[in-house]
């Protein structure tokens, strides 16, 4: 099985790898238009899709967490940050490996440490203010998230499912589903130059709850013209984790 493949293959520890405990994960995936997002994805790659009601779509997540203690395994590594994070991504394939990976549009960063992906390796971030609230007995009851942000501002407003209902039936099997939604380890980005840039991570296997959308709107989106707000209130599926391990591959690298 190819997750679990993803799952052994760690990968070794160089200069700059970090690790970090991510808190309070969620993931709202959305139904989009494919050729909205041929527009602006790169040709190198080709745009995942699945069938829903017989139309081809394509798949974009909002990804939110907490950097619980992030550091560097090798420098320095009782230095250890807390922030919460956004993530903006499609889910795409490789062309040249077939490899399903994800392509990022953006990242909201609390902190200020946004300079270093931003600046030294031209990654498209941002800062970004977050109000959070987690109430969590067993499950989340309540999660909420208000994100400031210049022209990247989003509110999330979710539940956990008292009895977890992932969706698979879209999907060729439940391996595919899990592997596209949650266990992307590749990611590609627009660089400020306008070079592609990578980056690997790795995490266990996560212990995965679905949930319901009360409210949700992300303004990353909006701009792209990807999804309207109507839309955005109507996610595919919420998915959430309490916590998960992920190691960070860095730094990313320039591929063309």
């Amino acid at each position: 099985m190819e997750i679990n493949n993803r799952i052994k293959n760690i990968p070794n520890t160089k200069t700059l790898t970090a690790s970090t405990l991510l808190k309070h994960f969620s993931i709202l995936t959305y139904l989009v238009d494919v050729q909205k997002l041929r527009n602006i994805i790169p040709q190198k790659f080709d745009i995942y899709t699945i069938k829903v009601d017989g139309k081809s779509f394509g798949l974009i997540s909002a990804v939110t967490f907490i950097d619980h203690d992030f550091h560097f395994k090798k420098i320095f590594p009782f230095c250890k940050f807390q922030f919460p994070q956004t993530n903006y991504r499609a889910y795409i394939i490789d062309k040249d490996t077939k490899e399903k990976c994800a392509w990022f549009f953006g990242t909201g960063l609390g902190s200020p440490l946004v300079f270093i992906p931003r600046r030294i390796w031209k990654m498209p971030w941002f800062y970004s203010k977050y109000k959070t609230k987690f109430e969590y007995y067993n499950n989340y009851i309540s999660y909420k998230i208000e994100i400031s942000a210049f022209n990247n501002s989003a509110n999330i407003d979710i539940m956990e499912d008292e009895k977890s209902n992932f969706i698979t039936k879209d999907f060729d099997n439940f391996e595919e589903a899990i592997l596209v939604l949650t266990h992307p380890v590749t990611g590609y980005f627009q660089r400020a130059d306008n070079h592609i840039g990578k980056y690997k991570i790795w995490h266990t296997k996560m212990d995965i709850k679905t949930g319901k959308c009360k409210n949700a709107y992300f303004e990353k989106f909006e701009k792209l013209g990807l999804l309207n707000r109507t839309q955005m209130k109507q996610p595919y599926s919420v998915l959430l984790t309490k916590e998960i391990e992920f190691i960070i591959d860095l730094p990313p690298r320039k591929i063309e």
